[in-house]
């Protein structure tokens, strides 16, 4: 796993590395060529970067780079959007203005020349307020030039960007690369990171690993997944893959169990059992013949009262359940609670989640046996609070004695520890495509993973299947189906 930090977190990686001996300038020397090299591979040759300098950190890693990408034969201009500040900066700004380029201010900006790149040095992962105008003129301009041809370079994450949340100013930088020094940041994975940072590159500027403070997230890798994925016997039987119980669907919402089975029998549970109102029957075993169906008395549609004592002998021999796909919010609480009140491992998704938020005595239920993945709207109904970041609401949901993971182009899981999933595709942003995430982690519950476990390695199988799919087909046609059709892939890309 990589680790990932906040600024918090780097600013107390960098400190144990001050305490034992190292200056800020040197670690300030090795970014600055990190920079300047990953620049020199944009440029074309002959073609003149521009790096807007703040007067922090930031701005000093930009002139060091500037004078180091002057000395590899390149043509630079450093522009200073505020005056050097810190005597790193001043000393780094200094060197840059010995060297043979041109250097200005923010009064120059509307004459200077198109460059062929711009760096961007302003902010870093210091910003703690809202840019003003001055720096917005400048960030106008990179996006401006961008559109006609230039590239932008980040130092460390785009100035505007916040470096937790992911959170942007509308004019924030939209890089073709970022290059972010010897961690990544939150920022860059959360929110509207992903669409500003472009690629990230994660330049060695001599930070041991054991400088990352306790409790910081980690981003999920193919070999962590494959390390808890069981291994299969040659002679195995079906039994020994478990055997889920997925309670979902209501009328005009059969397709959201169908594909919550679907995903989980492509997920290796070795039984599948779901447990439908008697109305979807017919459709449920008809779209997923290798799945179990047992019918339930039904209310307006939906799973009834009534359905408590079928759900109850159906618990038995089970190895965990799904709750929610296609549910219907007035669906039974008597058989929700009989599910959570149970002995075995569950997950929490969709319909489940809001019917538990509307009932204290069903949250008061909740457990380090159940794994709960709301999306940000789901959030804020189980948690009352509107407006929050994906890592508080997982703070607050996992508060509850559960693990949680708060969906979105990258998803955080948080139980005991802190983890991060990435690397899915837009085309994931359809309907069901949660409910295809609820039916892969209820199989590897079933298989023996515990909720935190299930949760993290689920979604990376979940984000990968998807940017299969994305590649093969692209990302507006894909389907929730499609990225099931690639779960096979997924999984022996993980195992191999």
């Amino acid at each position: 796993m990589l680790p990932v930090l906040t600024s918090n977190g780097m600013r107390l990686a960098e400190k144990k590395l001050f305490d034992a001996g190292a200056s800020s300038y040197s670690l300030m020397e090795k970014a600055g060529r990190a920079l300047a090299e990953r620049a020199l591979s944009l440029l074309p040759p002959g073609g003149t970067a521009v790096f807007a300098c703040g007067g922090g950190g930031n701005g000093g890693d930009g002139y060091a780079a500037a004078r180091m990408l002057s000395l590899m034969g390149a043509r630079v201009v450093t522009l200073a959007v505020y005056p050097p500040a810190t005597d790193d900066c001043v000393k780094n700004c200094r060197l840059a203005g010995d060297s043979a380029f041109a250097a200005c201010d923010c009064s120059a900006l509307d004459t200077l020349p198109r460059p062929d790149l711009w760096v961007d040095c302003v902010f870093g992962i210091g910003l703690n307020r809202a840019p003003d105008e001055t720096a917005l003129r400048v960030f106008r301009r990179m996006n401006a030039d961008r559109r006609k041809g230039s590239k932008i370079v980040c130092c460390d994450i785009p100035s505007g960007l916040d470096p937790g949340t992911g959170e942007y100013c509308p004019d924030c930088p939209e890089a073709e690369m970022t290059v972010t020094f010897q961690f990544l940041k939150l920022g860059q994975l959360l929110g509207r990171g992903r669409d500003v940072c472009g690629l990230i590159e994660t330049a060695d500027i001599g930070i041991p690993s054991e400088n990352i403070p306790d409790g910081c997230a980690m981003l999920v890798e193919d070999s962590d997944v494959r390390a808890v994925l069981p291994r299969r016997r040659a002679a195995a039987h079906k039994n020994e893959f478990g055997h889920l119980l997925i309670l979902a669907g209501s009328k005009g919402m059969a397709g959201a169990a169908a594909l919550c089975a679907l995903a989980a029998c492509r997920s290796g549970a070795g039984l599948v059992t779901v447990a439908c109102p008697e109305s979807c029957l017919n459709i449920v075993q008809t779209l997923t013949p290798t799945t179990m169906c047992l019918p339930l008395p039904e209310t307006d549609g939906m799973v009834g009262d009534a359905a408590c004592e079928k759900l109850a002998n159906a618990l038995k021999g089970k190895t965990s359940f799904a709750a929610g796909p296609g549910l219907g919010r007035g669906a039974s609480k008597a058989c929700l609670r009989l599910l959570m009140q149970s002995s075995l491992p569950g997950i929490l998704d969709a319909d489940a989640l809001n019917i538990i938020s509307q009932d204290d005595a069903l949250k008061s239920l909740l457990s380090s046996r159940h794994a709960l993945t709301p999306h940000p709207g789901e959030a804020a109904r189980l948690t009352a609070k509107s407006g929050l970041s994906q890592t508080e609401y997982a703070s607050l949901i996992s508060g509850c004695g559960c693990a949680a993971l708060i969906k979105g182009a990258s998803s955080v899981i948080m139980g005991k520890s802190v983890h991060i999933t990435s690397g899915g595709a837009c085309g994931m942003a359809k309907g069901g495509s949660g409910d295809a995430l609820t039916g892969i982690t209820g199989a590897l519950l079933a298989q023996g993973l515990d909720p935190e476990t299930a949760l993290w390695a689920g979604s990376h199988i979940h984000a990968l299947a998807g940017r299969l799919a994305s590649d093969e087909i692209g990302d507006v046609s894909m389907l929730p189906t499609d990225l099931i059709d690639m779960l096979p892939k997924a999984f022996k890309h993980v195992y191999a």
